[in-house]
């Protein structure tokens, strides 16, 4: 993954992660809410798998940190699913290892990642 930023001067800095991803993911614009230390707070997923995610936000969260993340389904039903947050580009995002899933999360997430064009 590589992700630049420009800085005062406007150049560019470089900020690349290694993260060994055991799952493919998809390009998911979908909005969720974020429950984290900092509070609660709807936010934008940009990618997701059936392991993970990435989360586009400024919120305050920190490596190792656990949060959840409340989708919301049709007729008015939602689904929370636990992870744990593994890295932190400040002012940027961050990005989350999902937690113990029960069989409906692991449903919810299979059926978003299929409906934008993913495999499981």
């Amino acid at each position: 993954m590589f992700y630049s930023t420009g800085d005062l001067f406007g150049s560019v800095k470089s900020m690349e992660v290694m993260v060994d991803r055991q799952h493919d993911r998809v390009s998911v614009p979908l909005t969720v809410v974020l429950d984290c230390s900092s509070g609660k707070r709807e936010v934008r997923l940009t990618d997701l798998s059936i392991g993970g995610c990435y989360v586009d936000s400024i919120a305050g969260v920190a490596a190792e940190e656990v949060v959840g993340l409340k989708i919301m389904l049709p007729q008015e039903r939602s689904e929370v699913i636990f992870g744990t947050v593994v890295y932190v580009h400040p002012g940027i995002g961050f990005g989350i290892q999902f937690n113990d899933m029960t069989r409906e999360q692991r449903t919810v997430l299979e059926q978003l990642i299929l409906l934008n064009g993913g495999t499981i």
